[in-house]
């Protein structure tokens, strides 16, 4: 399962521009380029690459 970046943000607590810099510089993983359509440039987050950094978040505030 995917999410699009408006939701992963959400769930993050982030804005969606800082999910782009947190995949570009290897602080996020799960990042799909270019899914489903090759040609939109759409980036998507594998649901539990951005989940459990959010659980992290809460357990540790």
């Amino acid at each position: 399962m995917y999410m699009a970046p408006v939701d992963a943000a959400e769930v993050l607590g982030v804005h969606s521009s800082t999910l782009h810099t947190r995949a570009r510089t290897g602080r996020l993983e799960g990042v799909v380029d270019r899914f489903p359509d090759p040609f939109n440039g759409w980036r998507y987050y594998r649901v539990g690459d951005v989940h459990d950094p959010a659980e992290q978040r809460r357990n540790n505030t």
